[in-house]
């Protein structure tokens, strides 16, 4: 069976092959506690579904406009010219399925094959695969973990003069770090892009309203509206208005580059489905309250995880400030022979705890992060308790 070249550079996401394995698990009639994907645990707000019943019921089930309904991209442009002071024209909006998507065609709009992506390290594990099947490479930034692994200037200076990249991906909050840049921090970066004019810029801000601690989201856009032709932001609603399974994402950039990433979904997907845009624009009419109440929910998970974090020997974390994760340091416990566990890596590890004490996390190594374990606190305040307490005995055994 002949093979394209390309698949050679990507392999198959293994958050999703450790949540399979996990339901597998469940399946069996094994009480599984998932910290594996980034899915938030609550129901569509209703005012949403809603909307798209609406939209059946009235015969909503044809095309849409590739781009997405008018209605749809004007209501993003408006929602975010209200929410990050940045004023934005429907022209300047593109509707995919899902962020994903977006991303994907925003960088498919940009790499030529043999270009170079610079990607800080931890990173989305989606991010150079994407790249890679444009024909691009990758050059990843190593971040450290006592910098709350954020790319310096100076480390991202040193990495354009190298590799004289055409695009920069940025994400903040972070998946897989809940880390985030802040406004001086992305001025000092400005500063350096600025210097490089042929550097574009993808700024993803998929976790731009789940922050914490009292964090702040700033888009890059704002701090410097000049850099705004190179930059493409994506964004979605997946995490925020918890609708993952509507598959429905959004990139803002210079109307040109919507006009590309348009042709190139005019070839794949086409339009976003058309009655989950009917839902996304009374997402965006939501009362504010109700993603408050999320917001809130996930800020409290996360205390309750650093929390039960701090009562394990041998491991640590930095703080979230933002989305639903956090990068745990399980280095002490990577290389360990342990009776018929011979443990040598994060992946090891993961194996372990998932088959000993029936905890599902993600190996660090998927996201660029060997040694570390990512767990997402998308889930109930008890299952959390318990999940972090069966991890912290399942370490403890390797003591023994």
């Amino acid at each position: 069976m002949k093979k394209a070249k390309r698949l050679s550079q990507v392999q198959a996401s293994l958050t999703l092959a450790i949540t399979a394995k996990a339901a597998a698990m469940k399946n069996e009639g094994i009480d599984i506690i998932s910290f594996g994907a980034g899915e938030p645990d609550f129901n569509t707000p209703a005012p949403v579904i809603e909307a798209a019943k609406n939209a059946l019921d009235n015969g909503m089930t044809k095309y849409t406009a590739v781009a997405g309904l008018p209605a749809l991209r004007a209501e993003i442009a408006a929602w975010y010219s209200r929410e990050f002071g940045i004023e934005t024209s429907a022209d300047q909006v593109i509707v995919g399925v899902g962020g994903k998507q977006v991303i994907y065609n925003a960088i498919m709009s940009i790499i030529d094959p043999g270009d170079k992506a610079l990607i800080p390290a931890p990173y989305w594990l989606s991010y150079p695969a994407m790249v890679h099947l444009a024909g691009g490479d990758v050059a990843f930034i190593d971040t450290k973990e006592d910098e709350n692994f954020l790319m310096t200037p100076n480390m991202l200076e040193e990495a354009i003069v190298k590799h004289t990249p055409a695009l920069l991906i940025l994400n903040s909050p972070s998946n897989p770090t809940g880390q985030a840049y802040t406004e001086n921090d992305l001025r000092a970066l400005a500063d350096v892009l600025r210097r490089h004019p042929d550097v574009n810029i993808l700024w993803d801000n998929i976790y731009a309203h789940l922050t914490y601690g009292g964090f702040k989201h700033v888009e890059l856009s704002k701090v410097a509206p000049d850099l705004a032709p190179r930059i493409v932001t994506t964004g979605g609603f997946s995490k925020s208005f918890a609708m993952t399974g509507w598959r429905l994402g959004f990139a803002i950039a210079d109307p040109e580059r919507i006009r590309m990433m348009s042709t190139l979904q005019s070839h794949s997907t086409s339009n976003a489905t058309s009655f989950a845009q009917a839902g996304a624009i009374a997402a965006l009419k939501l009362d504010k309250n109700i993603l408050e109440d999320m917001r809130k929910t996930f800020e409290n998970r996360r205390n309750i995880v650093l929390d039960e974090i701090s009562k394990i020997d041998g491991v640590s974390c930095a703080a979230p400030m933002g989305a639903f994760y956090v990068l745990l340091n399980c280095k002490k416990f990577c290389n360990i022979e342990h009776g018929l566990h011979w443990i040598q890596s994060d992946i090891d590890l993961a194996k372990f705890i998932l088959e000993e004490g029936h905890v599902a996390t993600v190996p660090g190594s998927a996201f660029g992060a060997p040694g570390y374990l990512r767990l997402s606190f998308a889930l109930d305040e008890d299952s959390i308790r318990k999940g972090i307490q069966r991890i912290g005995a399942a370490l403890e055994s390797l003591k023994a």
